[in-house]
């Protein structure tokens, strides 16, 4: 495992032992053998928040469950919690939650919770000072593909669940299908470019040969440079992850996207339900 993936999942892990102590920075980076600066600035790249925020959005998360209980009071719950004084969690609390703590009390509502964090696997490296995904560049040949496109919303509570549900139909659907390579698959993923995040994504197989079925729509992926990245884990926790990851590359090493109508491809191999290993693609313009 990467050692900045590792430290921060080691990170997350003490954090959660330890929540209702008042954490620091400083007692963080002392207990992993990492100054404050570099051990903030690597759980942020990361993570994709500081690790202030992370500490004090996990307490105030945790904490709601202490305030179910009928008889917590709310300042036991903010000492218990190890804010120094009530009215700093109180503030916290309904910053982050659009209400106060009493009134949760009473309501059981509260806004955005910060859920303990999924750090996704994938290489980060020192560039020049700065820490960034490492990226290698392959040239690939033309890649017929056989499947099927959805079209969906990240916004959407159903997002996730009809991404599975499509997906696993697809398999299942061609797992018999004669003239595909069913060792892997590939998904392709085109942003609509508009502001309600939608998204149109082609489950496909590699075509081995002539023969199209006429069941399925052919998409070719063309021939040309990839930036190549390896993740490992849920797509649907690596997808906002490599967004930023991808932000941060570019921007850093100055890489010019190729524009040719695909924004990004997914290869799962064979062994992707054994290892959770994605090879991902982004067509970038030809390397000198």
């Amino acid at each position: 495992m990467n050692r900045y993936v590792s430290l921060i999942n080691e990170t997350v892990d003490y954090i959660e032992k330890n929540i209702t102590r008042a954490l620091t920075l400083e007692e963080l980076a002392e207990h992993f053998y990492v100054s404050a600066f570099h051990f903030n600035r690597i759980f942020k790249t990361v993570v994709g928040i500081s690790l202030k925020q992370y500490i004090l959005g996990r307490k105030l998360t945790q904490s709601l469950e202490r305030l179910d209980h009928r008889d917590a009071a709310v300042i036991d719950v903010a000492y218990d919690f190890g804010f120094e004084y009530p009215e700093v969690y109180s503030r916290a609390f309904k910053k982050q939650f659009g209400i106060s703590p009493s009134v949760y009390k009473k309501e059981k509502n509260a806004g955005v919770r910060v859920e303990k964090i999924a750090v996704v696997e994938r290489d980060i490296i020192n560039y020049k000072g700065t820490l960034v995904l490492k990226e290698s560049f392959v040239y690939r040949q033309a890649i017929p593909l056989q499947g099927r496109s959805i079209e969906v919303n990240r916004g959407d509570e159903s997002f996730a669940v009809d991404l599975n549900r499509f997906g696993s139909q697809f398999l299942t659907e061609t797992g018999q299908y004669e003239g595909l390579d069913h060792n892997c698959f590939f998904t392709i993923v085109n942003c609509h470019g508009s502001e309600d995040e939608g998204y149109t994504v082609f489950y496909g197989k590699q075509t081995e040969s002539n023969n199209f079925d006429q069941r399925l729509t052919v998409r070719i992926i063309p021939e040309g440079w990839y930036m190549s990245f390896t993740y490992r884990g849920d797509m649907f926790n690596i997808g906002e992850t490599f967004e930023e990851d991808l932000y941060r590359l570019i921007m850093i090493k100055e890489i010019e996207i190729k524009p040719i109508g695909i924004g990004m491809i997914n290869i799962y191999r064979a062994d992707y339900f054994q290892t959770n290993a994605v090879e991902i693609l982004i067509p970038v313009k030809k390397r000198l």
